[in-house]
C-alpha cells in the first residue's frame, strides 16, 4: 500500500508539474506540502482515509479545472479511419496522460462495425506502442476516461492475459471507492457481461459489491433501469436493494421511454415491484394513452413486457395485433424485425390462452406458420443428449415427435400422447390444434394426457438462481395452457445424470410425476 502511494503522489507531483509550468514558486511548494501531508497522514492511517483526502486532493489541485483542449484532442475527435489515429504517434504532437486512452477509445468505436479488422489492429506495433504509452500513464488517467477505457479494450477483444488490460482492470479495482455511481453503472451497464463472460469475475464480484453497497446514491430512473437490466440478475441482494428504492415514487418522475425500461427490465427478470399493484396502476396511466405513439418495435416490447408479467390489457392486446399495426412486420428479413415479429407471436399467444375474453383481432393463420429459421439453429450438447435419450425411450417415431414448432411461437423438445393407463399413443392420429398446420383427425380418448419436454439451459436462469428468466416463464405458462403438462428439463438436474440408464429413468420419473402432479388436483 505504502508502494502504492508513493507512486501516485509521485505520478500527482509530475502531472501538477506538467500542467501548470507557470505556476509560482509558491503554488508549488503549497502543492508539495500538500501532497507530502497527505502522504504522511495517509501512510498511517486506514486506506478509507487514503481513499478520500487524496482523491480529493487530486481533483482539485490537479484535474479540475480540465486543460484547454488541444489541437491533438481535435485531431483524435475528427478521425475517420484508424490510420489517422496511429499516425498522431510519430507526429511530433505531445500526448499527455489521456491522450493515448482517448485513441484507444476512438479506435474502438471506428472497428465497432468491423470485427475482422480488430485482429489485426491488435499485431500492429504502433498500436502496441499505445497501448504501452497508456500504460505506462495509467494512474493519471481522468475517472471517466478509465471506465471508456476498459470499455474498449473487451469491444477490441484484447487476450484476457495482455498486460495492458489487466493493468487497466486494477486501477478500477484501486479507485472503486472513488468513483462515482454514475461511473459505476456504466461499468455495469457496458462491460458486465464481458467482465462475466470473458473476462475479470474478481473485478465483477467487487462492482457488484460497491453498487450494492451505494446504491442510495442512485439519482435518476435511467441509472436504476441500466443496473436492473445489466446486473440485476446477478446478485439478489442487489435487487432487493434496488427494489427498496420504494420504486414507485421513482418512477412517478421518470420520462416515458425509461419507463417503458424500467417495464422491460422487470419483464426480463421477471421481477414483480413490492408494491405491485400501485405500480402497473401508474405503467398503466403512463404509457396506457401514449402507446400508439411510440415507435413501433417499442410498442410491441411494451405490450410483450405487459404479457411476461401478467398486466397487459384487452386494449394493450389490440393495439398492436390489429391488421393496421402487425402487417408492417409480416415477411421481414432482417434479425431486429424478426425478434419483433417473434414477440408478435408471444403476444398473440397471450390473447388466445390466457385472455378468454379477447375477441380479437388476432395474427391470421399465415403468419403463426413456423419459420424454419425457428428451429433452425445451432444444437446445444443438452439438446443433442435430450433428443437422443428421448429417443430411446420412445422406440420408435409414431410414439413422439421431437423439436416440434407451435403456432405459439414457441419449440417444444418433444411432444408425447399418454392414454390413461400411461402407455404411449401414436401421435400422428389425434388433433394437435397447437400445431399451425392441421394434423390428425381423432379427438383425444378420455383420460388422456398430452406432455412437452421443455429443456432449461444456464442462459435461461437468472444467474446464480434457478428462477427462469421472464420470457421463459412465459413460454412454461403457454405450453400448460395449451393443454400440455410440461416435463421440465433444467441443465442443472441433467448435468448429474452419466449414464444412458439414468437418463432413461429421469424422463420416465419426470412424466410419472407430471401425470401425478396432475391427478392430484
Amino acid at each position: 500500500m505504502a508502494v502504492r502511494l508513493v507512486k501516485r503522489c509521485t505520478c500527482l507531483l509530475r502531472e501538477a508539474a506538467h500542467l501548470a509550468p507557470a505556476m509560482a514558486p509558491t503554488g508549488r511548494l503549497r502543492l508539495a506540502r500538500v501532497a507530502h501531508k497527505t502522504l504522511t497522514s495517509s501512510a498511517t492511517s486506514p486506506s478509507s482515509h487514503f481513499s478520500g483526502s487524496l482523491t480529493e486532493l487530486v481533483e482539485k489541485e490537479v484535474f479540475a479545472p480540465y486543460p484547454e483542449k488541444q489541437e491533438v484532442d481535435q485531431l483524435i475527435e475528427k478521425a475517420t479511419s484508424p490510420e489517422e489515429l496511429l499516425e498522431l504517434l510519430g507526429s511530433g504532437h505531445h500526448l499527455d496522460h489521456n491522450h493515448a486512452a482517448l485513441i484507444v477509445i476512438r479506435l474502438s468505436r471506428l472497428l465497432s462495425e468491423k470485427p475482422e479488422d480488430k485482429a489485426s489492429l491488435i499485431q500492429d506495433a504502433r498500436f502496441q506502442k499505445l497501448l504501452h504509452l497508456a500504460n505506462s500513464q495509467i494512474t493519471s488517467v481522468w475517472h471517466g476516461t478509465l471506465v471508456k477505457l476498459l470499455r474498449s479494450l473487451y469491444a477490441l477483444a484484447l487476450p484476457r492475459d495482455s498486460k495492458v488490460l489487466q493493468s487497466v482492470e486494477q486501477e478500477i479495482r484501486w479507485r472503486m471507492r472513488r468513483l462515482s455511481y454514475k461511473h459505476l453503472a456504466f461499468l455495469a451497464e457496458s462491460c458486465a457481461t464481458s467482465m462475466q463472460k470473458q473476462y475479470s469475475q474478481e473485478l465483477l464480484a467487487e462492482l457488484l459489491m460497491h453498487l450494492e453497497r451505494r446504491w442510495t446514491e442512485i439519482e435518476d430512473g435511467r441509472t436504476l433501469v441500466a443496473i436492473m437490466m445489466k446486473v440485476g440478475h446477478l446478485s439478489e441482494s442487489l435487487m432487493n436493494r434496488l427494489e427498496d428504492k420504494h420504486i414507485l415514487n421513482r418512477a412517478q418522475d421518470t420520462i416515458l421511454p425509461h419507463l417503458c425500461n424500467m417495464l422491460l427490465a422487470f419483464a426480463r427478470l421477471n421481477f414483480r415491484p413490492e408494491q405491485e399493484d400501485q405500480f402497473f396502476s401508474l405503467v398503466h396511466e403512463k404509457v396506457g394513452s401514449a402507446l400508439t405513439g411510440l415507435e413501433p418495435a417499442l410498442q410491441v416490447d411494451v405490450v410483450w413486457a405487459l404479457c411476461v408479467l401478467q398486466q397487459a390489457r384487452e386494449e394493450d392486446l389490440r393495439a398492436v395485433l390489429c391488421p393496421e399495426f402487425h402487417t408492417q412486420f409480416l415477411g421481414v428479413e432482417s434479425p431486429k424485425d424478426q425478434s419483433t415479429f417473434q414477440k408478435l407471436l408471444h403476444i398473440n399467444a397471450t390473447a388466445q390462452l390466457e385472455h378468454p375474453e379477447y375477441t380479437g383481432p388476432f395474427l391470421p393463420a399465415s403468419a403463426v406458420a413456423p419459420r424454419p429459421s425457428v428451429v433452425d439453429k445451432k444444437v446445444t450438447p443438452l439438446q443433442k443428449e435430450l433428443q437422443e435419450s428421448l429417443q430411446g425411450l420412445l422406440g420408435s417415431a409414431d410414439r413422439g415427435s421431437l423439436e416440434v414448432a407451435t403456432q405459439y411461437g414457441w419449440v417444444l423438445d418433444a411432444e408425447v400422447l399418454l392414454d390413461a393407463d400411461g402407455q404411449f399413443l401414436p401421435l400422428r392420429d389425434f388433433v394437435a390444434p397447437h400445431l399451425a398446420q392441421p394434423a390428425g383427425s381423432q379427438p383425444l380418448p378420455p383420460g388422456a394426457k398430452r406432455l412437452a419436454f421443455l429443456r432449461w439451459e444456464f442462459p435461461n436462469f437468472n444467474s446464480r438462481s434457478k428462477d427462469l428468466l421472464g420470457r421463459f416463464v412465459l413460454a412454461r405458462r403457454h405450453v400448460l395452457a395449451a393443454g400440455f403438462l410440461v416435463v421440465d428439463v433444467p441443465y442443472y438436474e441433467w448435468l448429474e445424470l452419466k449414464s444412458e440408464w439414468q437418463k432413461g429413468a429421469y424422463l420416465k420419473d419426470k412424466m410419472r410425476k407430471a401425470v401425478a402432479e396432475e391427478l392430484a388436483k
